[in-house]
């Protein structure tokens, strides 16, 4: 799809009446033999049951009700370009009639270590892997290989993936405790959880026995938080001082705020990154990248990186065609990522000022987040005290006017984006916002 003019005939639905039938009907089918309904937690606050989807292209997706939206969520992420976006389709056909698998090296893999090294600022050398939550657990291995240290410090708010050691001071937590049933509590004992933004206390929790810090660069996860001006700066050289390795995870951010990510678009170089979602285009792959002399004890074995789908070669087709087409087209695709997200933004604001909802858009160019708030959201305390509630509301609201976002709060914009959309999505906006304010005015308990 094209980033401007209308949208194709085949995109188009009527958003007056959402029915929600044939996917109540799929989540009471899967719920007989799916454990909670869904393939994944997150999808399960989705009011007023969550969508079953058929088809998505471009900007757009389909459900089992034949309802039309224009797509904020995005895959929870991957879909920079859009749905099925076809340089990377074209890509994964050719591969398909290739093979799936070969349980040996391939062509790909040097292909796509090139293009990550060519476009992250700090990759001189990368390993792949299948997912973000992996990736995370691989960069924290090499770490403590390469410092001879055990201890992480990661930061409240900052999500790093589900698995034990680092599922604790996620978004909605107040301290370090298990973030979910069955989670081990020991798994943490390593980890130190402190306030982001805050100087002081990331020196506090620095000593000599600190393999690695962990962080989002910018805190979209948990509500789309820029870093505080001098501090992705300083934990650079408190990080170097101590002798530990910051790693930046930019599963979110990486090629979505800048080709490079947060790294270039902060100008602040970590010695690992972590990449993830918007690389496979919405195939599951993933990366850690980062500085020669770190990535050395993978490179030399004395860490044992190893996975049956690592660079997958149809996986690592699709990557590489994204990462090629960002790049080729870097000069077009950045500005109008930029553009999408500040218009979507200043949409949503402006319906719900304009229906006394009171609604904060915290938006950092592709990446936003919203809150039902009477205060301004800047921190994870702040998100805290906002009214998730009530936001999921305003999603329903969305949902039913045809537009489709994660119920928790963030937005993703794509370069499938167009002007139609946003004409399209801020009249679904002024809608959703007015019934979503008289709703909670009445105290409608819906």
């Amino acid at each position: 799809m094209s980033q401007e003019g209308s949208v194709s005939g085949e995109h188009e639905a009527d958003h007056t009446s959402h029915g929600f039938q044939r996917s109540m009907a799929q989540f009471e089918r899967a719920s007989r033999s799916l454990a909670g309904g869904v393939a994944t937690a997150f999808r399960a606050a989705q009011q007023p049951v969550p969508v079953s989807f058929t088809a998505g292209h471009g900007s757009r997706l389909t459900d089992v009700d034949g309802n039309g939206y224009v797509d904020y969520a995005l895959g929870f992420g991957p879909m920079l370009l859009g749905q099925s976006p076809e340089p990377v389709l074209a890509a994964v056909r050719r591969q398909l009639d290739r093979g799936l698998g070969y349980g040996a090296s391939h062509e790909l893999e040097a292909e796509l270590a090139e293009a990550v090294c060519r476009t992250v600022p700090s990759a001189e050398l990368c390993v792949f892997g299948s997912t973000g939550s992996e990736a995370v657990h691989v960069a924290i291995r090499i770490a403590r290989a390469a410092t001879g240290r055990n201890r992480v410090v990661k930061f409240l708010g900052h999500y790093h993936g589900w698995l034990d050691p680092v599922h604790v001071g996620i978004p909605g937590q107040t301290g370090k405790a298990p973030a979910t049933g069955g989670q081990d509590p020991e798994a943490s004992a390593a980890v130190t959880v402190c306030r982001w933004n805050d100087e002081e206390a990331l020196a506090a929790a620095l000593g000599n026995d600190v393999a690695a810090v962990i962080m989002e660069p910018a805190a979209i996860n948990v509500g789309a938080f820029p870093p505080a001006p001098g501090y992705l700066e300083r934990a650079r050289e408190l990080t170097a001082r101590a002798g530990a390795v910051l790693i930046f995870d930019e599963v979110i951010t990486g090629y979505r705020l800048a080709l490079g990510g947060a790294q270039q678009r902060f100008g602040v170089r970590p010695d690992l990154t972590v990449l993830g979602k918007a690389l496979g285009a919405g195939f599951p792959i993933s990366a850690v990248c980062g500085r020669r002399d770190v990535m050395a004890v993978v490179a030399d074995h004395r860490v044992s990186h190893v996975g049956t789908f690592n660079a997958n070669p149809v996986c690592a087709s699709a990557a590489l065609a994204a990462v090629t087409e960002l790049e080729r087209r870097a000069d077009v695709h950045y500005p109008h990522l930029e553009s999408v997200g500040t218009a979507f933004a200043q949409s949503l604001r402006s319906g719900a000022e304009a229906a006394g909802l009171p609604l904060v858009i915290n938006q950092i160019g592709a990446a936003a987040y919203g809150f039902v708030s009477d205060q301004p959201v800047r921190s994870h305390e702040d998100a805290l005290a906002a009214r998730p509630a009530d936001y999921r509301r305003f999603a329903r609201a969305l949902l039913e006017e045809g537009v489709h976002v994660i119920p928790r709060g963030l937005l993703y914009v794509s370069t499938a984006h167009t002007t139609a959309d946003l004409d399209e999505t801020r009249d679904a906006i002024t809608k959703a916002a007015a019934r979503t304010a008289e709703e909670l005015e009445a105290g409608d308990g819906r």
